[in-house]
């Protein structure tokens, strides 16, 4: 059998029992009331942060039609939210839009109450402290074996800090953008537009010792089969290897352009914007479960139940919330005017 789990940022999947194929344990609905499960990965500086609610099931998390959640900062309310529209008549999925900002230091506890007073769930979260800043990006075009084959792809080398005298959580987000223009034709109006389109989010960390707990690999180490070892899709990562000292973190990522991108307008150029996270512990942890999951090495009929960490009370789930320093490198440039 084969364990599923939606995107992190979609919806926590809460696995209530893990039973084998031959040897199902009773499931007693009475002894596992449903929970409420509250998700949502915050980016500190945005206004569009979204939070998902659902109840807990014996077989899938339930919707939630009828709930209020509450915003408080340091102790004061900032928001209170009402769900947003549904998005299609068969997404019934509850959500809420986060719309305030949030600086490092901030306690941030986020409630989530039913409109019967029957289900209430919250979560406190200090908001990590930003890291100063990305030193230096040096980027080199080389050849690399992806999958048995040999194509090239952009080298990164990020140079950055280490917050000092604390244990600190990251996360590397390496975010591949197209940049698009247009005209806009509304009202008979020709005002050229500028958009981008996001294209992937992966990234090759194999060689980088601490993307990778100190194993990195090759490409001939990953096509012969001997380290069927997690990989880390999330890009997380401590500082225990380089604590309050600077350090070059090595990735690489295709630069080519994709075919069939199903785009309406003219293509100018691609950028990829390399982001540093700061992020909670818990967060890490979860992402770090993430990475076994997604990276199709967990089995349950032969792991042991894996737990999902949560810091929801009232309820399961995770509240994340994180700061972030960015450097934008382009990679490519077509002016088409």
């Amino acid at each position: 059998m084969k364990t599923y789990i939606y995107h992190p940022l979609i919806l926590l999947v809460i696995i209530l029992v893990t039973v084998s194929c031959e040897n199902e344990l009773p499931f007693n609905i009475k002894d596992n009331p449903p929970k409420l499960v509250m998700n949502a990965f915050i980016n500190a500086d945005s206004l569009t942060n979204v939070l998902f609610l659902n109840l807990t099931g014996k077989d899938y998390a339930n919707h939630i039609e009828n709930a209020t959640v509450e915003v408080h900062v340091n102790g004061e309310l900032r928001e209170t939210l009402r769900p947003l529209p549904m998005e299609t008549e068969y997404d019934k999925q509850c959500r809420f839009n986060i719309t305030g900002k949030f600086a490092s230091g901030e306690v941030v506890r986020i409630d989530a109450m039913t409109d019967d007073g029957k289900y209430h769930a919250w979560a406190e979260v200090t908001v990590p402290q930003r890291l100063d800043k990305i030193e230096n990006i040096d980027t080199l075009t080389v050849p690399l074996i992806q999958n048995g084959h040999t194509q090239d792809y952009m080298r990164y080398k990020i140079t950055f800090k280490d917050r000092p005298n604390e244990a600190n959580f990251y996360r590397i987000v390496v975010d591949k953008q197209m940049r698009l223009w247009g005209y806009n034709h509304e009202e008979g109006g020709e005002d050229y537009l500028h958009w981008t389109k996001h294209i992937t989010y992966s990234f090759i960390g194999r060689e980088d010792i601490v993307l990778t707990d100190g194993q990195p690999s090759t490409g001939d180490d990953e096509d012969n089969g001997l380290f069927d070892t997690a990989k880390n899709i999330y890009g997380v990562f401590d500082d225990s290897r380089f604590r309050d000292t600077s350090y070059t973190m090595t990735v690489y990522n295709d630069p080519a352009i994709p075919y069939n991108n199903n785009y309406n307008g003219y293509y100018e150029g691609m950028d990829v914007i390399i982001r540093l996270l700061s992020i909670t512990e818990t967060e890490y942890y979860y992402l770090k479960a993430l990475n076994l999951v997604d990276s199709d090495v967990y089995d349950e009929t032969i792991n042991e139940p894996l737990r999902y960490p949560s810091n929801v009370h009232g309820g399961t789930g995770m509240i994340g919330i994180s700061t972030e320093v960015s450097q934008t490198v382009r990679i490519r440039e077509n002016n088409p005017k």
